[in-house]
């Protein structure tokens, strides 16, 4: 498990940790917040924090967000990641994608695959920016509105 805290060089006072289970209410207001936003419960999110592959990010002691991977083999797959509406486009969700990524790295996997609403345009670039590319579509995946999950794939073997 790796425990370094990783602070965005732009907003010194966030700062990215691993989750404990007492974040997890926190998270879930998050979660809360967004009416498009993946649904986790408060067990299947207690569930990934004890699996090690959980962060948040944390801003004058206030969780402002957070991201859920999962390793099999040698893939990581990122499972949620998302920052409180009125802290994105600071660094906060670069920071918890290279966290997770950092995990993928440490357990040696080759390739991190993750799925996003096609209407989401920033994070699909966020996602591009740090090597991901699409691999696949699954029509009318997500629901409230439905729309198409758009594949992503990051071969961490040629990244440098």
């Amino acid at each position: 498990m790796n425990s370094t805290v990783v602070r965005p060089p732009h907003s010194a006072d966030v700062f990215v940790r691993e989750m404990h289970s007492e974040d997890v209410p926190s998270v879930i207001t998050l979660l809360n917040e967004g009416p498009t936003a993946t649904g986790w419960s408060a067990g299947s999110l207690a569930r990934e924090v004890q699996s090690g592959a959980a962060w948040v990010a944390v801003q004058s002691e206030e969780i402002v967000g957070f991201v859920v991977g999962r390793v099999a083999a040698d893939e990581c797959e990122i499972l949620n990641i998302a920052v409180e509406r009125t802290r994105r486009r600071r660094g906060i969700g670069t920071q918890l994608l290279l966290a997770a990524l950092g995990l993928a790295k440490s357990h040696g996997c080759g390739r991190v695959y993750l799925e996003v609403r096609q209407s989401n345009i920033s994070a699909i670039s966020l996602y591009s920016r740090h090597g991901f590319s699409e691999c696949g579509r699954r029509p009318s995946y997500y629901r409230s509105p439905v729309e198409d999950a758009v594949l992503l794939r990051a071969d961490l073997h040629s990244r440098a």
